[in-house]
């Protein structure tokens, strides 16, 4: 489903919990972020990736405060073609392998998926009022963002600039998903009882990742762009191209293209998110095919990757028979 921002609090809350429920994935549109701001960051991602390899994999490290270098740790900086793979190396699961052939590990080596990639955290947990605590619980979980020398390479002039205004508006429009996330819990009306800022009090200090991906023409029919999987975190917002290749499994295990629409945004479900709720909204298991040869397409997206404090406990809502919910433990879900 296509779902309209600009419509009342109430119907857009109401519409993305039935989408949240029955599908797991849909659209959003008038959603308030300039489209000019979205297309400066799908620039940005095309200028990244057309640097040479050796620059690009020079991003994969970093420095800390003190000026020294400092090893990659968690979802942060570049990564290459086949270095994320979606067969149970990385923490993530192809469930269509794991469906086809069980949870027993294939003898044959993985080639990973066919993809490059860029993350970036929040710049600063502290400019959101965390203080040190919360910028060193995620620097010691995700570690520090690497961005590419711009006195150096002219190309990426503007690159961190353009990347962190995109993520503060992301940042704006995860509050209004998440404020239309609980109300779509209450009643059918959004008159219940479960409070409208249960999921924005737990994500003051997001764990989020925001993620460039470039997803080169294969040769290879067997190569895939990204493996038969469901997203772990909270939810993820998707800005992609107008290539395609985005596709979603429905009830009846037949993939379903999800069609770029210019201007809008692509809203999936997380495990996380299925969890908090009960299973409530539905985590639904997506790929993307890669572009082929012939085509000579690349295929550009921007998901980002949207997850709660890093103390917020997650624990399963009870649903009441009218829509509304309590904590498991009654605390709050702290």
């Amino acid at each position: 489903p296509v779902i309209n921002l600009e419509q009342p609090l109430e119907t857009y809350a109401k519409q993305i919990g039935d989408a949240c429920r029955n599908i797991g994935f849909f659209y959003i549109i008038n959603h308030g972020i300039d489209e000019r701001i979205m297309e400066d960051v799908m620039d940005a991602s095309k200028r990244l990736f057309d640097l040479d390899l050796e620059s690009k994999i020079a991003l994969t490290g970093g420095r800390n405060d003190n000026g020294r270098e400092e090893t990659k740790k968690g979802y942060r900086g570049y990564f290459g073609i086949g270095a994320e793979d979606l067969d149970n190396k990385d923490g993530t699961r192809d469930l269509e392998s794991e469906e086809r052939h069980g949870l027993k590990k294939k003898m044959s080596k993985m080639k990973g998926d066919f993809k490059e990639g860029f993350d970036v955290g929040l710049e600063r947990q502290d400019d959101l009022q965390g203080g040190e605590n919360v910028d060193s619980a995620c620097h010691s979980f995700f570690g520090r963002n690497v961005w590419p020398d711009e006195n150096k390479h002219g190309s990426v002039i503007g690159f961190r600039q353009s990347l962190l205004r995109y993520q503060d508006e992301l940042l704006k429009l995860s509050d209004k998903l998440m404020v239309a996330f609980a109300m779509s819990l209450n009643s059918d009306n959004g008159a219940g009882s479960f409070p409208v800022d249960y999921f924005v009090s737990r994500t003051r200090h997001p764990m989020s990742t925001l993620r460039l991906l470039h997803y080169p023409p294969s040769l290879d029919v067997s190569n895939s762009g990204c493996g038969a999987h469901t997203d772990y975190g909270l939810f993820t917002i998707l800005q992609q191209d107008g290539i395609g290749g985005l596709q979603v499994r429905n009830h009846s295990k037949k993939w379903i293209n999800a069609k770029p629409l210019r201007g809008s945004f692509v809203i999936n479900v997380g495990d996380m998110l299925s969890h908090w709720t009960s299973g409530v909204y539905a985590s639904t298991v997506h790929r993307v095919v890669s572009p082929s040869s012939s085509s000579g397409y690349h295929r550009y997206s921007v998901p980002y990757f949207f997850n709660p404090d890093h103390d917020a406990v997650v624990e399963p809502i009870i649903l009441n028979d009218n829509g509304s919910g309590d904590d498991c433990d009654g605390d709050g879900g702290r």
